[in-house]
């Protein structure tokens, strides 16, 4: 046990479970046992902190002496104006910048916060929040309870105190590389952060890869445009989007780049045992334009026409652009290709293409659709349809779709 007049030995112990954590979860389980065994017999760590991510505002931490893991979650976007927020001692932090202590937490049943007398209920006696201020000013928190009768000794809580501000770096530290993580998983993908993390951020950096690749475009975007104004543009390119990249990224495969209306994605060769499987993405894709359409037929609005084409070839996997300003993407024929292909389709008016080379890699029923010669391929390119089987409360589309995109 580390005695309680002893800050020194206190910080040194954090410090080197902060070193020796690989994550943030994992640092506040490392400190819960910390402190358990000091006087101040820590029972409950909860730390909230504020996050930079499209899907949600903040993350909570919560460890208890008596729980295997420390529980993590992730709060949406809107929740911090919810009724209960005004009367919690977040709430309090926030606004004052300043630690918040119910020393008697049985004492709290007229309060309107509902933490309190669950903590009460629970066996707590002793609660202390104080704020995490991060360098750029962000107001964080993390708060301490015990079961002790007694409540946490006044020497215990000093030397807590005095560690409030290491407690922050470290916070800040693992915040920083989360979110470092996810803004770049959020602008490039899984696979280009993963890339560009791990040192490649020199144009000209790459490999070649065997890969499928996959392009899809509206049809008759332009018109689109025109017709719904560019809020409601907007929303329909982010619901398309939505239908296109949970698929693509649960069966393996990477979202490159929006272009517009436009998305790249690829899957690359794996080891069998990780293979990707595209024909699996495809037919979830179409599975969910046609509930797209339907919502949006309810509602009134127009529907959802796209054509997609996949490919299968070497493409050249990294680093293009200019010395400073680069795109972490694929380039080469294959490229070209899929995107000639997407073209094919608006002109045949069919929602999806596959080319014999995918064909041939990845097995599944298919019908020819015949040799065709595309823009800027010296040779003719064999297509193909994949032939999913019908289901159950699903349309198809309509046999005079939109028109072919005239942009």
């Amino acid at each position: 046990m580390i005695v309680e007049t002893d800050l020194e030995s206190m910080a040194l112990a954090l410090a080197a479970t902060a070193a020796q954590a690989r994550s943030l979860r994992e640092f506040i389980a490392g400190a819960g046992t910390l402190w358990a065994a000091t006087p101040l017999r820590v029972e409950r760590i909860f730390m909230s902190l504020r996050m930079l991510h499209p899907a949600f505002r903040a993350r909570t931490y919560l460890w208890e002496n008596d729980a295997r893991e420390v529980r993590v979650i992730e709060w949406p976007h809107g929740l911090a104006n919810r009724p209960g927020y005004y009367h919690s001692p977040d709430h309090h932090v926030h606004r004052t910048r300043a630690e918040l202590r119910v020393p008697e937490l049985s004492e709290t049943s007229h309060h309107a916060c509902d933490l309190y007398t669950t903590l009460a209920r629970q066996g707590f006696v002793d609660y202390l929040i104080v704020p995490l201020i991060f360098s750029d000013g962000t107001v964080n928190t993390c708060s301490i309870a015990t079961r002790t009768p007694t409540g946490f000794p006044a020497s215990g809580l000093g030397a807590f105190r005095s560690l409030v501000n290491t407690l922050t770096l470290i916070a800040e530290r693992f915040t920083a590389l989360e979110m470092v993580d996810s803004t770049l998983q959020t602008y490039l993908g899984r696979s280009a952060s993963r890339e560009v993390l791990r040192g490649k951020v020199r144009a000209g950096q790459g490999e070649l890869v065997r890969a499928a690749i996959l392009f899809a475009d509206l049809v008759d975007f332009t018109s689109l445009t025109a017709q719904l104004g560019p809020t409601a543009t907007v929303r329909l390119l982010n619901d398309y989007f939505d239908v296109l990249v949970g698929p693509i990224e649960q069966h393996g495969g990477h979202v490159l780049k929006f272009i517009g209306d436009a998305l790249l994605a690829f899957f690359p060769d794996l080891p069998d045992s990780q293979s990707p499987t595209p024909l699996e993405a495809l037919r979830e894709i179409q599975l969910r334009i046609s509930e797209l359409n339907r919502v949006r037929a309810a509602a009134g609005e127009v529907p959802v026409w796209h054509a997609l084409c996949l490919h299968y070839g070497e493409v050249l996997y990294g680093n293009i652009g200019a010395s400073e300003r680069l795109d972490f993407t694929i380039i080469g024929e294959a490229v070209n290709i899929a995107a000639r292909g997407v073209e094919l389709a608006k002109q045949l008016r069919i929602d999806h293409l596959v080319t014999k080379a995918f064909a041939d890699r990845f097995q599944g029923s298919y019908a020819t659709v015949g040799v065709h010669q595309l823009r800027g391929i010296p040779r003719p390119i064999a297509f193909l349809q994949f032939q999913r089987q019908p289901h159950p409360g699903t349309t198809s589309r309509p046999s005079e779709p939109a028109k072919a995109d005239a942009r």
